[in-house]
């Protein structure tokens, strides 16, 4: 992925964008280059090459030499294909979408990953397991996740609903021996849509565990604990897509370890039967 990161990456000094196209333009020389002979090449400094390669995930410029060399045959074949295609433009922003998505998604799914917090998804996961049903709340975008989400959910007898709004006879009837857990879905935080069901939840001693990407929003404020997704304002056309795979990755994460106790559970029942 260094190389998809080395077209799509944002945020670039001039300096930076010009030894990459360098790079890509040039990709034979750098491996016969050292970091100074490659800032005399493209007229920056050694110190600029060494922030560039730690700005692309690379210890240093060997790192970055031997991470490049190794999907260097794969540029070599991207090449080939974008020039059987260059006489038409849209065939490039199609080849562009193509290889620019992965990166995308890439980008979503680590950034979420490495702000999880494990004691957080552990207790909430035990929460989900004793729970007799998990209701979703989202509005817009996110209430077609929530409902991705509980037809997954509810294929391993877990029972989920998806809603866009607070159904008052619904909680009203609910039965009060029956343990509910909700999630309410807002990348801002700020949603007042989502603000107002959360706080009516929790007149009905329901615990509410928000998915949002802003920490100090007044969501978190009233819920009984909370999931940080990942929201990227510096990519505005592309926040949607970030957005939702953050929280699609999220709920996948719950879900598989759901998978995992009830495949526990089935084996432990299994065995006690032999």
């Amino acid at each position: 992925m260094l190389i998809h990161k080395m077209k799509y990456i944002n945020n670039l000094t001039v300096q930076e964008q010009h030894i990459i196209d360098y790079i890509l333009e040039h990709p034979g020389q750098l491996f016969d280059l050292t970091a100074n002979e490659l800032a005399k090449a493209t007229f920056t400094s050694s110190s600029t090459i060494i922030r560039l390669c730690k700005k692309l995930g690379a210890k240093g410029f060997p790192d970055f030499q031997i991470k490049f060399a190794l999907e260097y045959k794969d540029l070599h074949m991207e090449k080939y294909q974008m020039s059987s295609h260059n006489s038409l433009n849209d065939d490039k922003e199609i080849h562009k979408s193509i290889h620019s998505l992965p990166f995308i998604y890439e980008e979503a799914i680590y950034e979420t990953q490495k702000m999880l917090d494990y004691e957080r998804i552990t207790k909430i996961i035990k929460w989900i397991s004793n729970a007799d049903r998990v209701n979703i709340y989202g509005v817009d975008a996110n209430y077609y996740i929530a409902q991705q989400i509980c037809a997954r959910w509810n294929e391993f007898r877990t029972n989920a609903l998806a809603f866009n709004s607070i159904n008052k006879h619904y909680l009203v009837n609910i039965n009060q021996k029956e343990k509910h857990i909700s999630f309410v879905i807002s990348h801002s935080g700020n949603n007042k849509a989502i603000i107002d069901i959360a706080q009516t939840i929790r007149l009905y001693n329901q615990k509410v565990i928000a998915v949002t990407g802003n920490e100090k929003s007044e969501l978190i404020s009233i819920t009984d604990d909370y999931i940080k997704s990942y929201t990227s304002t510096e990519q505005f056309a592309l926040s949607k897509i970030i957005n939702n795979t953050s929280t699609q990755y999220i709920f996948d994460i719950l879900y598989l370890n759901l998978l995992d106790n009830i495949h526990s559970v089935s084996k432990k029942k299994l065995m006690d039967e032999i």
